[in-house]
């Protein structure tokens, strides 16, 4: 039967239709299969990481440590300034990639990681910390958001030129991590939360402990005998301060005596960051005799000090010398010239010269009274102890934060830095001694038995005790160096010889 035209239109419109449906389906399973063949192919690809060619798909994967997974290989590291060649970035700033990776990258809003790209950029000589922020390419409004963020965290007046920026960016461009390493072992991260806000935090660094034991015998000096050890000469500084009032050194150092040492090597992400913790020392001279310490701190690691095998700490009530000094350069005298007034003016304490910024400790337990600028001691501050003594610090660069007027203070505690400020004729600090209103000589103020540990702590101690003095008597020695031909003199550089530690 023959078809109306209206039938027929209608008739050719469906079929029309038909064919238009029947290419897009059949598109769409080319399209599929293509996909599969393309997964397919990644997955082995993967699988054969010993084959050829997958090294350098391995190296660029760990470069791109915040990307996802998913991430194309093609994906940059660095973005390059304009009018810069982009170059591959040095092995410090590999391994800072790949040190993030242990955190998850940020996710969008539906829970998909979002690819970054890492920049790691110097502090330089920026004039301050927003100042850095913004020559490394952060937006001003970055940088204000990243100092709210880490207020609590970084003091911004101690950035360094050789400290890190790390900025990661997302692939519109959008700050969304910073990281602020001053150190190998202080770092700081700020992270955008969903919300849009930073939020800053310290970064927890796992440092490794290597127990070693080493030891030798002195020809010279305490210093050169330690650093033929490849140890740090400023570890007879150790000695001195552990040994204080029961060795000196300057008097009693003789060539032949020997040491040993038990120390505690720091790793940081295995790579070595140099000497930690002293954990004994033996000191064997022919005037000296025998000596031990053995370091020993609170459970929380505020405080520590030297002990003797029997748990008695080695300073007593006081610290005759509250910091580590290169040498004294004006005792207790009171018919001194005065350098700078030309006229006798007694000088009540002792001048211990050091470098500036060397830290000072307060000499035993007690109550500031002052801390401040005042006159020709400059920055000093007074502290107030028990049975009627007072010490004074003068000259002092700063004085430590939380130490003012009325705050109480532990031996040991530190209460500034060395400085030249108020009349100085260099940096040094002027220490000084009163009992019931009368300035007396520091060095003759007697350092009566240190405290012992509490009963509960001392098994423990006594335990770890007879482990230390086996691993100092295992230490073997070199021979002993030859006797001089004169009679021998005292080893005076290893008190004069600068002890920063």
């Amino acid at each position: 039967m023959a078809l109306l035209p209206h039938e027929l239109r209608a008739l050719r419109l469906r079929q029309a239709l038909m064919a238009v449906v029947g290419v897009l389906v059949l598109a769409t399973v080319v399209l599929v299969l293509s996909l599969t063949r393309q997964q397919l192919a990644a997955l082995a690809r993967v699988s054969s990481g010993g084959e050829a060619g997958s090294a350098a798909e391995a190296g660029r994967s760990a470069t791109v440590a915040t990307a996802p997974a998913t991430a194309p290989a093609t994906q940059p590291v660095v973005a390059a300034a304009p009018g810069e060649t982009q170059e591959p970035e040095p092995e410090a700033s590999v391994e800072l990639a790949m040190a993030a990776s242990t955190r998850p990258p940020p996710l969008t809003a539906d829970g998909q990681a979002i690819p970054l790209e890492r920049v790691v950029k110097p502090f330089g000589q920026a004039r301050g910390f927003r100042d850095a922020l913004t020559r490394a390419g952060a937006s001003g409004a970055d940088a204000d958001a990243l100092i709210a963020a880490l207020d609590e965290q970084v003091d911004f007046r101690h950035g360094q030129p050789d400290h890190e920026l790390i900025f990661e960016r997302d692939s519109a461009k959008t700050l969304q991590r910073f990281e602020y390493r001053a150190s190998v072992t202080e770092r700081y991260r700020a992270e955008r939360h969903p919300d849009g806000k930073f939020v800053g935090e310290r970064v927890k660094v796992d440092i490794e402990r290597r127990k070693i034991a080493k030891g030798g015998y002195i020809s010279d000096s305490l210093g050169n005998a330690l650093e033929a050890l490849a140890l740090k000469n400023s570890l007879a500084g150790v000695f001195v301060e552990a040994f204080e009032g029961k060795i000196d050194f300057k008097r009693d150092a003789r060539q032949g005596d020997s040491f040993r040492v038990v120390v505690e090597e720091e790793y940081v992400e295995g790579k070595l960051l140099g000497l930690g913790r002293i954990q004994a020392i033996q000191y064997s001279g022919a005037r000296s005799g025998d000596a031990f310490a053995f370091w020993h701190e609170e459970s929380d690691g505020s405080r520590g000090d030297f002990y003797d095998e029997n748990g008695r700490a080695l300073h007593g009530g006081w610290l005759r010398t509250p910091l580590r000094y290169d040498h004294v350069s004006s005792g207790y005298n009171l018919r001194r010239r005065h350098p700078i007034l030309k006229r006798i003016v007694p000088h009540h304490g002792i001048d211990y010269a050091a470098p500036p910024g060397t830290m000072v400790w307060a000499a035993g337990d007690g109550v500031v009274t002052f801390a401040g600028p005042r006159g020709a001691n400059g920055n000093l501050v007074a502290i107030k102890h028990p049975n009627g003594y007072e010490t004074y610090y003068a000259h002092l660069l700063r004085t430590a934060r939380g130490v003012a007027r009325g705050a109480r203070v532990e031996q040991r505690q530190p209460i500034g830095a060395v400085g030249s400020t108020g009349r100085s004729t260099g940096p040094h600090l002027h220490f000084a001694l009163k009992r019931n209103g009368r300035f007396i000589d520091p060095i003759g103020q007697l350092n009566g038995p240190g405290k012992l540990l509490p009963e509960a702590q001392l098994p423990k101690f006594k335990r770890q005790v007879v482990q230390l003095k086996r691993d100092l008597a295992d230490i073997a020695l070199a021979a002993a160096p030859a006797p001089a031909a004169e009679t021998p003199s005292p080893a005076e550089d290893l008190a004069e010889a600068p002890i920063d530690l």
